[in-house]
Order: C-alpha cells, then structure tokens, then sequence
C-alpha cells in the first residue's frame, strides 16, 4: 500500500513539474535573451541526517544534537524571469549516536542498547531547477529586493560511513559487513558508497548590491539507500562475521552487551523486563559462546528499518552576478 502511494505522489509530482514548466515558459515568452545572467556562488550551510540513529519522528524535525557543517559552490544561469538552473558542488558531515540520543523511555531504550554510532561524510554534485516565485522580465539590476523561491533537482554523492570502535578509533564501517553484506548465505546485498539523491527545498534572497544576493535556503535530500547510517536490515551472525572479517567486526555488528556493561539502568531492564541473557537463536545459554539479550539482539532479529535515509543542508548562500555581455545592434550595409 505505502509503495502505491509513494507512486501516486511521484506521478502527481511529475504532472504539476510540466505544468509549472509550461506555465513559465508561456509567460517568459517576451523575456529577452540580453536579460539572461550568470553567477558564481559560496555556501555555508549546517547538515543534519534522518535515519535510524537519529531520534526524530521525521525528516521534518531532525534532531540538532548532532549538526555539523557543510560548504558548497554555485553556479548559476538565469534563463527566464521566474527561472534558473544551478549546478552546485559540496562537502559535509553528517553524524549520529544511539546511546547519546536515545532516552530510557519503553519505546527509545531498545536504541539505547543497539548503541550505535556513525559519521560519514558526503560528497555531492548537484543539478536543479530555481523557481522565483516573484519573476523579473528586466535586466539584473531591476530584479527585485527580495525573491522567495523553490528548486528541486537530482544529485549525485559519494559516502563511507565510520564507527567509533570499542577502542575509539574510527572505523569504516562497509568492510566489515556489519549486517552480513556480502557474507555466504546470508542473502543481503552489499550497500553502494555511489547513490543519486532528490534535492528541494525553499529559499528567499535578498538584493544586496547591484552584482550581490545573498539567500537563505533550507533543502532536503531523499536518498535511495538505508546505509548512510550503516543500519538498515537485521543482525547476523556473530560467528560468521567473525570467521569472515574479524573480530572487530563481530564486535562493531552487535554493540548491545558493550552498552549494558556501562549502563546499570540497560542492565536491570533487561534482566527484569526483557527476560534476561540467551544463546543463539533465543536458546537457553550454556556459559559458552556469544551471550544474547533475549528476543532482542539474535541473529535474524531487527536491527535497523526499511525506510530510506534523508539528509538535511540549511544555510547561507552568497551570489556575485557577471553582469550579462552588452549586445551591439547590426546594421546591414
């Protein structure tokens, strides 16, 4: 049902993007082709993440506990009153942390022992079309003082999210197959550090000279992939990680025993609330191998959800406008 709807919103999305383009261009009929500019661009922005380790409720409100800082240039072509189209370059980090986030409420305290950790940091290049909701049929010295507008567009990024291991060192995370990516029979596919995103969003600018904007501009990313965070299927097997990539491995896969042996509180829940410590596949636990916490952290049990990851970039963005070549009128001889 949801797969529908999200189809219905795609293809909804898609007849108002013709619409609106058709809109513009039938209006922009008389914009002529001396008014159109070009600029350079510098931004500033902040960059936080939605996903599993991030506590929000949706990519609406992301948790700001663990905003970092992203930087960016700009380009970009003014062809219609109400049009543009920018290219844009970027870096940034995004990070999260279960046990620093999550509380000890019933519905958060399983994240509180999944306990885990991440940073990554994100490579875009970026297209998208700039929409100003207040059009301008002049040159660019007339444009107005303040212009609210919308853009949405594709992206490109690149990605490799870290762990901080039970030794505080970073980590990369896609080696060692954390969920059992890539490992014999267990049917997960490994995750791509190459990923197209949708970014849109919403700005205003402002006039500040005649060759300066300045705007502000909030934008969202939807991603294709579960795995900005690492986290995105079920637990594996402790043994097999450990046999095919390591011990550091097994120890970065299941976190849980590491949180509860400095949490006194995680510890008494579970031992009083979540039935205690098992062995593999919830089976009674014989002092020798792996410890489990029962119906929670066993290999198949759930470590992550399918929703899609999103990041989030909000920030300050600084145009210089090359005023457009002057264009001489022919005269026939």
């Amino acid at each position: 049902m949801e797969e529908i709807i999200m189809k219905r919103y795609k293809f909804t999305g898609l007849i108002f993007f013709v619409l609106l383009a058709g809109s513009i261009d039938s209006i922009a009929q008389n914009f002529s082709k001396k008014y159109r500019y070009k600029g350079i661009g510098l931004n500033i922005n902040s960059m936080n993440y939605v996903g599993e380790v991030d506590p929000s409720p949706s990519f609406l409100s992301p948790s700001i506990s663990h905003t970092k800082y992203n930087i960016g240039f700009a380009y970009l072509y003014k062809i219609k009153p109400h049009l543009a189209i920018r290219g844009n370059v970027s870096y940034g980090r995004i990070k999260g942390d279960d046990y620093k986030n999550a509380s000890y409420s019933i519905e958060d305290i399983h994240r509180k022992m999944r306990n885990v950790n991440f940073r990554n940091e994100i490579y875009e290049i970026k297209l998208d079309a700039v929409i100003d909701l207040v059009g301008n049929y002049m040159d660019y010295r007339k444009r107005p003082d303040f212009t609210p507008y919308v853009f949405f567009g594709i992206a490109y990024f690149h990605h490799n999210p870290q762990g901080l291991s039970p030794d505080n060192e970073w980590v990369y995370l896609k080696p060692l197959s954390t969920e059992g990516q890539g490992l014999p029979g267990t049917g997960v596919k490994e995750y791509s550090l190459h990923q197209i995103a949708i970014p849109f969003g919403f700005g205003v600018r402002y006039k500040l000279a005649r060759y300066w904007d300045l705007g502000f501009e909030i934008g969202w990313r939807y991603t294709f992939t579960d795995y900005l965070d690492d986290v995105g299927g079920v637990y594996s097997d402790k043994d097999l990680i450990r046999k095919e990539k390591g011990y550091l491995a097994a120890d970065m896969s299941d976190r849980a025993m590491e949180a509860l042996a400095k949490d006194a509180h995680l510890k008494d829940f579970v031992e009083n609330r979540q039935g205690g410590y098992v062995a593999k596949n919830n089976g009674d636990y014989d002092g020798t191998g792996d410890l489990y916490i029962n119906s929670y952290n066993t290999p198949g049990a759930k470590r992550g959800d399918k929703n899609k990851d999103w990041y989030i970039l909000t920030g300050f963005h600084l145009v210089y406008i090359f005023p457009p070549k002057v264009i001489c009128p022919k005269f026939r001889r």
